[in-house]
């Protein structure tokens, strides 16, 4: 494993960490909304569940519902921001280290350029400009919410037709929040429709994907500030039956002549949703030789890559070019 490799899988070990903690809070936010339905429902007791009843029971469902999408918004945007400022790191990593074996001091503003990537990669998943539908994290996480709705009322009116009770109702509504294999037959039996349905799967399925958009569209965006990235590396992790076949064909056709799984910097594909890949800054030299070349570049030495580079980005370095 080179040097860039394991920058690189370092910082994508933090965006596993952003993804697994995020998944807990989201089954957290659906515990405690399934607890408060549940217990609101234990209130009645062992009373037969009515149409009226049903109506009340609704009307409760939709203030919790509202606050459970509020809550899942801010996480997500939170757990986003996280992702894109962890896909920054790679190049900043490797730019520090460039920068200190040439023994350059970049000056305190040069983190600053990298900022600007996060922000704007937040935005574009934000507001939908990164995807073809255009459809913005709120509508995403609203269209969740209605289902949520669905699959509630769902439950309400199988309860009822069942003939079951306010309190079994309640049990019934905390199994729902179980794995789909440790709610038991009798579950299944009675909600059909929700008998291998997992209640927090599509809130989970989009933080996973918006975090792992974030961290990829950000790697992308400052390799390309980068005048030594030569390339983007596909890397998956190639487990069997786990790997889909895009992501194999990725990681290891040559479609560009750059080498297994490299895309040119300035089009790489967008991962798909649930996609967990590295992007990894291809560069087909060492950072001592790359040092070097900035090393003689800011000597005097004719450089037109860099002196492009430097056009671009130079006002957040604190040096000036001989």
């Amino acid at each position: 494993m080179n040097e860039y490799v394991k920058i690189a899988m370092a910082t994508r070990n933090k965006v596993s960490r952003v993804t697994l903690e995020q998944q807990k809070q989201i089954l957290k936010l659906y515990n405690d909304v399934i607890k408060e339905l549940s217990h609101k429902a234990a209130e009645s007791g062992d009373k037969s569940l009515t149409q009226r009843w049903t109506l009340d029971y609704i009307n409760q469902l939709k203030a919790v519902k509202k606050d459970l999408r509020r809550e899942i918004n801010k996480q997500i945007r939170e757990s986003i921001k996280q992702g894109a400022k962890i896909g920054t790191e790679t190049e900043q990593l490797i730019f520090k280290e460039i920068f200190r074996m040439a023994n350059i001091d970049p000056g305190e503003h040069f983190t600053e350029m990298f900022s600007q990537v996060q922000d704007k990669v937040v935005k574009d998943i934000i507001s939908g400009n990164l995807y073809k539908d255009n459809k913005t994290l709120s509508i995403r996480i609203w269209s969740y919410g209605e289902d949520f709705e669905k699959d509630i009322q769902y439950t309400v009116n199988q309860a009822i037709i069942e003939k079951k009770s306010a309190s079994e109702l309640a049990n019934d509504l905390e199994k729902f929040v179980r794995e789909p294999a440790k709610r038991g037959t009798d579950w299944g039996l009675c909600y059909p429709s929700l008998k291998n349905k997992k209640v927090d799967y599509n809130a989970m399925r989009l933080a996973r994907t918006s975090i792992n958009h974030a961290y990829q569209n950000s790697s992308i965006q400052s390799s390309n500030m980068n005048p030594f990235v030569e390339g983007i590396k596909w890397h998956s992790a190639m487990v069997h039956g786990r790997t889909c076949e895009l992501c194999i064909e990725r990681a290891t056709e040559d479609k560009y002549g750059l080498g297994p799984g490299i895309f040119p910097k300035n089009d790489v594909p967008l991962d798909h949703a649930n996609g967990l890949c590295t992007m990894i800054p291809y560069i087909s030299r060492s950072l001592i030789e790359v040092a070097d070349e900035l090393r003689d570049w800011i000597d005097g030495s004719n450089n037109s890559r860099l002196d492009e580079w430097y056009n671009e980005y130079g006002d957040y370095f604190a040096y000036k070019k001989i």
